[in-house]
């Protein structure tokens, strides 16, 4: 499927982006067939497609055969008193289907079959969805404790040197304390995004029933970000999307049902076929017997007329998904733009100048030209734009799940 495709494009050029060494690296792709294999609403599915498999074959059957029989004059008066008289009678019956009744309720089977077909579909590409996302934010989590180790590792280091700078009496001992305040914020920092690591693995996990990881991370490039379809393309594909071909899946059962109510107002003849016997005369004599019901077109009528006007309802609703569909995923693909431009702004434009801003007032610092607020601010400004880069690059990623989840292409396999 198409978001699957995007979605593996995303891990080209993976690498480890958790600190520590990984020894069980889980891909976006592991992470979705769990999800599949294991995940109770695909199960679910599976059970009521049994269902409604046996429910078709049940309603493909020929009406059954009837065996019946009768007793006449068991006890009486007179001459048909005691057993004299009796009229036994074995009867098999079973009814004619007229008017293609049969041949409408297999159809409208078939019809249910493929309406659930596309549904569970539908949920998987749901749990994709959801796994891609979780997937990337695991990711954007491992990053960011990355960035926080590398914040506590740089305020430590210049709150050594503030340190000695003071013992040297260069510095004032404020310097020291706003460094010790510096290095403070950054340790709660670092278990902040060790938490916020751990919830994001559990959560992942949770995903495909498991209550604790048995991976240590995930693996991925966050910071690559794949090229995506032009936004022609994806319309087109929108239309062939199971989300927008369920209204049509929803009218073809209708339109069966309605060719069941239709069938219906041909009448069913019930035909009977026997042996009777005669005690009196000591014989046996063949029976026949037919019975036609009265009033089925009447009775068919307002059938019909339940399942046309529904149909006329799906279809609308079908129109009006799409326009709605359309919209919703122009509005995804423009917040996809402007994702990728700050992430490219941020690569390009602002860490690069904010990298030798660092550089220089850390030298100046060094060399007592300038002072420690102007390192600290320095440092504050690079962190800051470091952790909007993992943010960009994780909205653009999840923004990608959602755009191709909108398109994702109807392969016509069977769930």
């Amino acid at each position: 499927m198409l978001f699957r495709l995007a979605c593996c494009l995303a891990l080209a050029g993976s690498g480890a982006l958790a600190g520590a060494a990984q020894t069980a690296a889980l891909s976006l792709d592991e992470a979705v067939a769990r999800t599949l294999s294991r995940h109770p609403a695909l199960q679910a599915h599976a059970a009521e497609r049994s269902a409604l498999e046996a429910r078709a074959d049940h309603d493909a059957l020929p009406p059954p055969f009837t065996l019946g029989g009768e007793v006449e004059n068991v006890v009486g008066t007179g001459s048909v008193g005691a057993v004299r008289s009796l009229e036994a009678t074995l009867r098999v019956g079973t009814t004619l289907e007229l008017g293609g009744k049969r041949a409408a309720r297999r159809a409208l089977g078939e019809a249910r079959l493929q309406e659930h077909r596309n549904l569970t579909l539908i949920a998987q590409l749901d749990l994709q969805y959801r796994t891609a996302v979780r997937f990337h934010e695991l990711l954007a989590d491992q990053q960011r404790l990355e960035l926080a180790q590398q914040r506590l590792a740089q305020a430590e280091a210049l709150q050594r040197e503030v340190e000695a700078w003071v013992e040297a009496a260069r510095n004032p001992e404020t310097d020291l304390h706003a460094a010790n305040i510096a290095v403070a914020d950054a340790r709660l920092g670092l278990e902040h995004a060790e938490h916020e690591l751990a919830s994001a693995r559990i959560t992942l996990a949770a995903g495909w029933g498991e209550t604790s990881a048995d991976f240590e991370a995930a693996t991925g490039n966050l910071l690559q970000l794949p090229e995506v379809e032009s936004f022609e393309a994806l319309a087109a594909a929108l239309l062939e999307s199971p989300d927008q071909l369920s209204a049509g899946f929803e009218a073809r059962t209708i339109a069966a049902q309605r060719q069941v109510a239709r069938s219906a107002a041909t009448p069913d003849v019930n035909v009977g076929l026997g042996v009777r016997r005669l005690e009196a005369l000591n014989e046996q004599a063949l029976v026949m017997s037919f019975s036609l019901p009265l009033g089925s077109r009447a009775r068919s009528t307002s059938s019909i007329a339940e399942a046309e006007a529904r149909q006329v309802a799906a279809e609308a609703r079908g129109a009006a998904a799409r326009v709605e569909r359309h919209q919703e995923l122009f509005e995804i693909y423009q917040e996809l733009v402007h994702a990728r431009t700050e992430a490219e702004a941020l690569r390009d434009g602002m860490l690069p100048p904010a990298r030798a801003a660092l550089e220089f007032s850390r030298k100046g610092f060094s060399e007592g030209r300038l002072a420690f607020t102007t390192v600290a601010q320095a440092q504050k400004t690079l962190q800051e734009l470091l952790e909007r880069q993992v943010t960009a690059a994780a909205r653009y990623h999840m923004l990608l799940a959602r755009l191709h989840r909108f398109a994702a292409a109807n392969t016509g396999s069977n769930p």
